[in-house]
């Protein structure tokens, strides 16, 4: 089975590096960026196909996650992504493509997040 392409985007270095290791010690091949729009470029550049987009809400630069989240939804509507933020009323305004994964969370849930999402793409981790 092919390895899942993860892009994640959080600008907590922290955090980013945590959900890194943990999402490639289950099999992914992540690639990772401080904010949405150095992920925007990336999706645009279109080397790599991303089979799952996990990003945090807020973030400095012109797009925040919830941004990022509509613009795949509608350029790139196969790709799932995965929302994440302390802020749970941003939960609210997700659109049916996005799941929300609440801070802080717990790396069981990240993984039980993601794998529900790559399922539905008929993907998985180990």
């Amino acid at each position: 089975m092919a390895q899942p392409s993860i892009l994640v985007l959080e600008d907590d270095e922290i955090i980013r590096s945590l959900m890194v290791d943990v999402l490639e010690d289950f099999g992914a091949l992540v690639t990772s960026f401080s904010s949405a729009d150095e992920g925007m470029i990336y999706l645009e550049r279109g080397d790599d196909p991303v089979d799952l987009i996990v990003s945090d809400i807020q973030m400095p630069g012109l797009l925040n996650g919830y941004d990022l989240s509509r613009v795949v939804a509608h350029r790139w509507p196969s790709v799932p992504v995965v929302l994440t933020s302390g802020n749970t009323k941003l939960a609210a305004q997700l659109g049916k493509s996005v799941r929300f994964l609440p801070k802080p969370w717990s790396v069981e849930h990240l993984l039980e997040c993601v794998q529900v999402a790559l399922t539905r793409q008929g993907l998985s981790m180990h």
